[in-house]
């Protein structure tokens, strides 16, 4: 009991260095090697225990059924997928994979037999409620910032607890508000302290409610919206007693009032009453055409599906469909979306229409066996209704995390103990073994759970631990006074530390996180070109190294237009242009439609000199979406350097209604150009706009110089040097330089 109570703390964990060790990822990695080990530790002891004792023993149902044949049909699609390394292991932004089924499956077959068996299913829903009640309230200090807390960078204003993510924390307090809802009802026909009882659930419910309001997740909050609707709904059409009475009365107004809320809402959804709250503000900004993105996702996913119907692509290879299928409108979004924003077409992408059918199975499962049950009062069942209905809808516009899908199983463990029967004699013993079964068994049992769960494991924190250790980029060295600094860490070590991170870490090595580890290395390495300070030799073995690292990940995973990307980019920092272009037309070919991939294959062209073959790729680029001014920027300054330059005057002025277009690209343009008149009148127009800042000035002395004017280049830096003085030491140097003619 104690060991599945655990499992609802787990959103408490953050690999930060705090109370658990610095990880990679560290809001996820933590949360999910946790889960993953408890999992495998408490399986190995219910093991043992339904050996002896065949009250634990599984019981049939259509749940376990379902449940069953979706966990089978997902190996035979992780065994067939695109990528059935990363469909297993998932990598550490994720924590997802064939792997995380399994272990959701051990964990409904212990939950859904201890349980049931102890009728702990109270015990269970009070030790969630008080979690989430706990996490509300560390939310809520995030909001009023308690003793520095406050939301993740990447959630801005929005709460996000300690899952550092606001969607996911808005899912976790969505079934918590559900579950205690359910045991305010089931606590009214208990004989203990009902009112104590009801002040600590109506208290954990505010805080519920009020953390979920501020994630302002629009996709839970219109998800617990529509719960509620759909309980008091089914509460009408089946409390029809005179002990319903009342709840039904209270019931339909209910409904009227949301009604009324609804309606006032749309009516004052342009007042300032509700723009000046972030989270009405949010809900009243939904519309069909901000939904775009989310259609042009929907869109790829169904495209992807038309091409692997049956098995589909694997888990973890959404990323492939998103690459092959991609819209050249979602310029403005996310590059390299790896999910459908939408879990049915996620498992529908993942393990084709069968795994689609199952899923939907597993809803319609639970709400034929919560309508008909006999063990369960009717607001009760209408309470389970309206949290399938809100998590359903939830689903429709995110995907699941771990404790979401945590929590689904959990549900769906209730749900199958409604239903359950004994499993066939031929299918299951119904003895307990003996004690000189136990005996043998039980060695055997320690030590395949005790090793299992460290090959599973061990390799990959070691690997989150090293690649954390190996991306930073200064070692703690002590002031002398007590306090820490932070020092610039040699080249040298990082790369051991990479090559370290990229090795098995730990018996006997998993494929997990290799594939940060290697993009990270490659970024890095780049970096390395520009840095003066290093030696060139130094420099060369960090690409060899780094390109063999590349080479190592695209052969595991071939066509992965994300992969050669990067590896282009790479090679094209180093000057390997021949190479480059190899694999960025790769790249091409698996995401034909990618914006991003021609600029960079037509910028490797121009840095080889070769303006003749870059200029068809930016028109191409620019003819796919001509609204996306990157790409007409692009366009326009190939057609610079080709000498086309009234068409790139027409276009400019079509896209942007003036020559004088102020774009750090352009300007370097129009330097390579020598249209020096265009680009002092750029530079003028900011100082014109900023005519107090210093910085501005030394810009237009630079443009000045550029196009040989010195005195005017002079002038600027002495009115810099004015503006700040800190400056004048090194305007006067330049200006020196300037009129020694050695300033280059």
């Amino acid at each position: 009991m104690g060991g599945l109570c655990l499992v609802f703390f787990v959103p408490f964990i953050v690999a930060g260095g705090t109370l658990f060790p610095n990880m990679f990822f560290p809001f996820i990695t933590g949360k999910n090697f946790a889960f993953r080990i408890l999992i495998e530790l408490l399986f190995g002891v219910y093991v043992l225990l339904a050996l002896r004792e065949p009250k634990y023993r599984p019981r049939a149902s259509y749940i376990l059924w379902v449940l069953g044949a979706f966990v089978g049909w997902m190996a035979v699609a992780t065994l067939a997928s695109v990528d059935p390394v990363k469909s297993f292991w998932s990598n550490f932004e994720r924590m997802e994979g064939y792997v995380t089924v399994l272990h959701l499956f051990a964990y409904f077959l212990i939950v859904s037999a201890m349980a049931s068996a102890e009728r702990w299913w109270d015990r269970l829903f009070q030790v969630s409620i008080a979690a989430g009640a706990l996490q509300a309230l560390y939310s809520l200090g995030q909001l009023l910032h308690i003793a520095g807390l406050a939301p993740s960078s990447q959630s801005g204003a929005r709460l996000d607890g300690t899952y550092g993510n606001a969607t996911y924390l808005a899912v976790f307090m969505l079934f918590n508000i559900f579950l205690t809802l359910c045991m305010l009802v089931r606590q009214s026909h208990s004989k203990r302290d009902v009112l104590t009882a009801n002040i600590l659930y109506g208290l954990a419910l505010v805080l519920q409610v009020s953390v979920l309001y501020y994630t302002q997740t629009r996709g839970a909050l219109l998800g617990f919206i529509g719960g509620l609707i759909v309980t008091a709904l089914f509460i009408v059409w089946k409390a029809r007693g005179a002990e319903w009475k009342k709840l039904r009365q209270i019931s339909l107004y209910g409904l009227g009032v949301l009604a009324i809320l609804v309606v006032l809402f749309f009516a004052l959804r342009h007042t300032s009453f509700v723009q000046k709250s972030e989270t009405l503000s949010r809900l009243a900004s939904i519309s069909l055409s901000g939904g775009n993105a989310r259609f042009h996702i929907w869109n790829m996913a169904y495209e992807g599906f038309k091409e692997k119907p049956l098995l589909g692509w694997g888990q973890e290879n959404f990323s492939f469909v998103f690459n092959k299928y991609y819209e050249p409108q979602m310029y403005t979004q996310e590059q390299w979306f790896d999910r459908a924003h939408n879990q049915f077409l996620d498992w529908l992408i993942a393990g084709g229409l069968p795994a689609f059918l199952l899923y939907i199975g597993l809803f319609g499962s639970m709400v034929w066996i919560i309508i008909r049950s006999e063990l369960l009062s009717v607001p009760e069942r209408a309470i389970l209704l309206g949290l399938l209905a809100a998590y359903a809808f939830n689903n429709l516009f995110v995907f699941d995390d771990l404790m979401s899908s945590v929590y689904f199983v959990a549900l769906l463990a209730f749900v199958h103990t409604l239903s359950r029967r004994e499993l066939p004699g031929f299918m299951l013993l119904s003895k307990p073994l003996g004690e000189r079964g136990m005996a043998i068994v039980a060695p055997v049992v320690v030590l395949v759970v005790l090793g299992g769960a460290w090959m599973l494991n061990a390799p990959g924190i070691a690997r989150a631990q090293d690649l954390l250790v190996a991306i930073m980029t200064q070692v703690p060295v002590s002031d002398g006074h007590g306090g820490v600094m932070g020092a610039p860490k040699d080249a040298k070590v990082q790369l051991q530390e990479f090559q370290v991170a990229l090795g098995n870490g730990a018996w006997p090595g998993t494929p997990l996180g290799k594939q940060e580890t290697t993009e990270q290395l490659l970024q890095y390495v780049s970096n390395l070109t520009a840095a003066k300070s290093v030696d060139p030799s130094l420099k060369q073995d960090a690409f060899t190294q780094a390109e063999a690292a590349a080479q190592a990940l695209i052969a595991s995973r071939p066509h992965d237009a994300r992969l050669e990307l990067f590896f282009g980019a790479f090679l094209d920092s180093f000057g390997q242009f021949p190479q480059a272009l190899e694999w960025l037309n790769r790249a091409l070919v698996d995401s034909p439609r990618k914006q991003q991939i021609m600029f960079e294959t037509a910028i490797v062209y121009l840095n080889s000199g070769d303006v003749k073959s870059a200029l068809p790729i930016l028109e191409r680029a620019f003819t796919e979406e001509p609204s996306y001014k990157d790409a007409r920027v692009f366009y326009v300054s190939g057609l610079y350097y080709a000498g086309e330059g009234k068409k790139a005057d027409a276009l400019l002025m079509e896209g942007f209604g003036t020559l004088l277009v102020d774009d750090t690209r352009l300007l370097q343009v129009y330097v390579n150009t020598k249209q020096y008149a265009r680009l002092l009148a750029i530079w003028k127009n900011r100082v014109e706009a900023n005519p107090k800042d210093a910085q501005t000035h030394v810009g237009l002395a630079a443009a000045y110089f550029a196009s040989g004017d010195k005195a005017g280049a002079i002038a600027e830096l002495n009115r810099a040097a004015q503006l700040n003085p800190a400056l004048a030491a090194q305007a006067q140097s330049l200006i020196q330089q300037i009129k020694d003619g050695t300033l280059k």
